[in-house]
């Protein structure tokens, strides 16, 4: 029988410098401080209970040139949080921000007596800070991904915007300020900040203060997109860079360390618009990257640094996670349904392959076209149901991001394909099923009487000494969800195949193996307690609905028998 390793390498796309220091981001690693902009005072804890949301952010230039904030946005993460909360502000136009000038962002129901300069996008988030516990940042470019310019984290904060160790909370209307007037900015909350009582914000009509060496550092942070890659895929590397100003940089150059994902010690990425770089000669530089076909799964430090001709270097280091099935686990020994390649410009048969389970994914959809997965005993056991629902890092940068709030009211169910039951003998195992690119809006009645007493079906056939190839997905459309994001499918199908558990599994087929599916409408009139074997097909059946080809790399012969036997068991 076949084991299975507990733990997973999917969710392992944070890096920590040591057992004590802070959560380094899986997009981004700074290792400069901040060469302009920076939070420089924020209020969070209100004015107690009469005015729990009196809150500001105040943001100060501390370089030696004006910043125009258009392509900036502020954002907020809670405690323990993954993903950015709001914008809570974001420029779209010119708003230009002289050398030690300060720009003031309120919320509604802030009222201090300094006018700010913009309120809280209310429209766009629900942005209410936490007066304990938080984080803040400044972001050049899409929240999640952009650029980490400046942040802060107070209190127990534990997420990616603490910057060495967390500043105090305040206290009711209070503030935490950046000392030396907004200037000091060591990359280290805790030292940087204290608290003002009461607060004293300050706006585009202060009078400015500028900051003695702004400008001499050279800023330079390593994104990709995505992290999280399959044997033969890509991912694109990018690294933005802000030059210094004193003295101004020149000869900028940019080049990585890819040896631990089949690259070059050295490699030169482009600012050019060639080799994945959008956009010539706006000091973004990048490489398309592609991991070899054979590549072992695990997390890969890839490193790329920035330097200029005054001597003057910046970099950082992001995790790229090669995502392949484990050993003896891979359901594709069966064949690839779809063709699906992990190749970007196949974005709507776009094959990820994870230790837990293997799926085409479909951009235009937004869901899977299908997902596969092997099951026998060993993945069964007594981990607890995560219900961590969240986007799923493998996705290409760029593409849109599901989000369990997607669901929210839509009247249909988040439908696992491989199910959480399926994947029980570890946490990260169970919490892997919680990805987004793993769900399809589903019918209750469907998701919730013969789809899941189907799914206990072959966790009994795996607990009687089986192991069961699973292959399921949507079919057709019935609308969409989300303003029109994601697809309702009219029905949903699966198809397994069932062995004793044994080795060399693909020559073990034979004609008398036992294979079949199931469709079920994901419409309504439908019975919840209709049962599974009410909507049982042949393997054949599926295929004409789907278009697929199951079990491909089985012998034509047994391949031919096993998919158009009808199931009588």
């Amino acid at each position: 029988m076949k084991k299975v390793l507990i733990t997973s390498v999917l969710l392992c796309i944070g890096l920590l410098a040591s057992s004590d220091s802070p959560r380094v981001s899986a997009f981004q690693e700074l290792t400069a401080v901040s060469p302009n902009l920076v939070i420089s005072q924020f209020q969070a804890g209100g004015d107690g209970a009469d005015a729990p949301n009196d809150e500001f952010i105040e943001i100060h230039n501390i370089g030696v040139g004006p910043v125009d904030l258009n392509g900036y946005r502020l954002v907020y993460r809670s405690s323990s949080g993954t993903n950015d909360v709001g914008p809570i502000a974001e420029w779209t136009i010119e708003t230009m921000v002289p050398a030690g000038g300060f720009y003031l962002v309120a919320s509604n129901s802030y009222n201090g007596s300094v006018v700010p300069d913009r309120f809280f996008s209310n429209s766009a988030c629900s942005c209410a800070l936490s007066a304990t516990s938080g984080g803040l940042a400044i972001r050049q470019g899409p929240s999640n991904t952009g650029v980490k310019i400046d942040s802060v984290g107070w209190g127990a904060a534990t997420n990616e915007f603490v910057e060495t160790a967390t500043t105090t909370a305040a206290g009711n209307n209070n503030s935490k300020s950046r000392k030396q007037s907004g200037c000091q900015d060591t990359d280290n909350n805790s030292n940087d900040f204290e608290t003002i009582a009461p607060s004293a914000p300050r706006n585009s009509s202060t009078v400015p203060a500028p900051c003695a060496g702004g400008g001499t550092t050279l800023f330079a942070a390593l994104n990709a997109g995505p992290t999280s890659v399959s044997p033969g895929g890509n991912t694109l590397l990018i690294v933005t860079v802000i030059p210094a100003t004193t003295p101004p940089s020149t000869g900028i150059s940019v080049t990585g360390n890819l040896t631990n994902i089949g690259g070059s010690a050295a490699q030169v990425f482009y600012d050019d618009g060639t080799n994945g770089d959008v956009t010539a000669a706006d000091n973004v530089y990048s490489f398309l990257a592609t991991v070899p076909l054979g590549t072992a799964g695990g997390v890969k430090p890839v490193s790329a640094a920035a330097s200029d001709a005054q001597g003057r270097s910046a970099g950082g280091t992001v995790n790229i996670t090669v995502n392949a099935p484990l050993p003896n686990e891979d359901p594709l020994i069966l064949g690839n349904p779809s063709d699906a390649t992990p190749d970007i410009a196949n974005e709507n048969n776009y094959l990820m392959a994870k230790p837990q389970y293997t799926l085409s994914y479909n951009r235009q959809k937004a869901t899977p076209n299908w997902v596969a997965w092997r099951l026998d005993s060993s993945w069964v056991g007594s981990a607890p149901r995560q219900d961590d629902y969240r986007p799923d890092p493998a996705l290409p940068l760029g593409w849109y991001q599901v989000l369990t709030e997607d669901y929210s009211g839509s009247g249909y169910d988040r439908g696992h394909m491989c199910p959480s039951g399926d994947r029980t003998n570890s946490i990260p195992n169970n919490s892997a099923t919680f990805l987004m690119t793993n769900f399809i809006p589903q019918l209750s009645a469907n998701n919730q009487g013969p789809w899941e007493e189907f799914e206990s079906y072959c966790r009994t056939l795996a607990s009687q000494g089986n192991e069961i190839y699973i292959f399921t997905g949507p079919y057709g459309s019935g609308g969409t969800i989300a303003q029109g994001r994601i697809t309702i499918p009219q029905y949903t199908w699966k198809v397994v195949v069932v062995l004793p558990n044994g080795d060399n599994d693909l020559q073990r087929i034979r004609k008398g193996t036992r294979a079949f599916g199931i469709i079920v409408p994901n419409f309504a009139p439908l019975d919840i307690n209709a049962p599974w074997r009410n909507f049982r097909v042949t393997v054949d059946q599926v295929e004409a609905l789907t278009g697929y080809d199951f079990f491909s790399n089985v012998g034509a012969v047994t391949q031919l028998m096993i998919e158009r036997r009808r199931d009588r068991l």
